[in-house]
């Protein structure tokens, strides 16, 4: 599947342009393992999507509200309800064939369901509100057990300085984790400025209990500290205008990671040690009220824009993705603000296809050849997961 592409490393080789190379920021070009591909090479492939069923409510289940999902092995959708704090099992043909969990704070009992993970036939619920990840076997559809996290972040330094609410946890191949805190430090604060905020990666164990020091430190994203007519206000994250880093587990536990600012990745193996990076000089989109305006951005702060401490462009990538083939899809923006423009690499950067899809139906998994989207009724507001089969020709 893979077609030769126009490389640069580290110097312009193989016909890349000069004015590509004279598009690479100066702290990009020092990266060493620098990979520099041509954005203006077509991609050698073309995909289509072929909508096959939709999941969501039946005569038996009414969703209230539509949160993560996760697709096992044999094609079963896991469907998290985060208004009955509970997960739908739906089998691939529909039929919804269980529920999982329900509120509480006992045993496989949630407070909040952030993120579905599966790995080694396991489903991991991950419940920020008790600090707790719950396992579940896929073969029973049964609780097997729940872990309490981090109980042993006051032991490092450097998380006293981050809010103890853990962001993001990944689930390892060998049933270890990595928490992402988020250090939120400011000293003064102004209203409308942008403050930067830091990601944090640490190692967790099979009990939960952190393992050794910080995996990665990186800027994570900016917010902005808002205000309202009554006089409150806080620093809230202003992903739409400023993107944040994305962070993603390979198959072989290796650390993925994309900045919002351009069209970025690097690789780091499973301890954080950096291993390779691949760049692509996309052209940034101006960052306009018009825009914002067409990409549906809240009117309260499109009015206040002018008072925002902004940047200059959109982010370039807003979402990555990794596929069961460890391949990568990567959102970025284009000047039609209604879409987004997906690009599909091989985990080595070359590209495969590219696509549009509108933001309105945002990508939520690939798995198994299959594609799960989310969409929501313009009338009622209720939420369904789509399913698509895609293929390359």
């Amino acid at each position: 599947m893979k077609k030769t592409a126009c490389i640069l490393v580290l110097t312009v080789i193989w016909g890349c342009s000069s004015r590509e190379a004279d598009q690479i920021p100066e702290e990009i070009q020092h990266l060493e393992n620098l990979t520099v591909y041509s954005v203006e090479k077509d991609a050698p492939y073309q995909i289509e999507f072929v909508h096959e069923r939709s999941f969501g409510e039946t005569d038996e289940t009414l969703i209230g509200n539509l949160g993560d999902i996760a697709v096992d092995g044999q094609g079963r959708i896991f469907i998290a309800d985060n208004q009955r704090v509970l997960i739908y099992v739906f089998e691939p043909g529909g039929r919804l064939i269980a529920e999982l969990g329900r509120e509480g704070r006992g045993p496989g009992e949630f407070g909040y369901i952030n993120s579905l993970q599966i790995r080694n036939d396991r489903l991991y619920v991950f419940d920020p509100s008790r600090f707790m990840v719950h396992l579940f076997a896929l073969d029973s559809m049964t609780g097997e057990k729940s872990v309490i996290l981090a109980e042993n972040r006051n032991q490092f330094q450097k998380l006293s300085q981050a809010f103890p609410y853990i962001y993001n946890l990944y689930v390892r191949d060998n049933d270890t984790f990595i928490a992402k805190f988020v250090s939120e430090k400011v000293d003064e604060l102004e209203a409308w400025k942008s403050y930067e905020t830091r990601g944090l990666l640490y190692p967790l164990d099979g009990s939960g209990k952190i393992s050794a020091n910080k995996v990665l430190e990186f800027p994570y994203e900016m917010r902005i500290l808002t205000t309202f007519r009554d006089g409150f206000g806080g620093i809230v994250p202003f992903s739409p205008f400023f993107g944040k880093a994305l962070t993603v587990l390979s198959g072989d536990n290796r650390i993925i990671q994309a900045v919002p600012n351009h069209f970025l990745i690097k690789l780091y193996s499973p301890e954080g040690v950096y291993q390779q990076a691949f760049y692509y000089p996309r052209e940034k989109i101006p960052l306009t009220r018009e825009s914002a305006i067409e990409s549906k951005v809240a009117d309260y702060y499109v009015t206040n824009m002018s008072s925002m401490d902004l940047p200059q462009f959109w982010p370039v990538i807003t979402e990555m993705i990794i596929d069961h083939d460890d391949r990568l899809w990567i959102a970025t923006t284009v000047e039609d603000m209604s879409v987004l423009e997906w690009w599909v690499l091989e985990n080595s950067g070359e590209l495969i296809t590219k696509f549009q899809w509108s933001r309105d139906e945002p990508i939520e998994a690939v798995k198994n050849g299959y594609m799960y989207t989310r969409q929501a009724d313009e009338e009622t507001g209720l939420q369904q997961i789509n399913r698509y089969l895609f293929e390359w020709n």
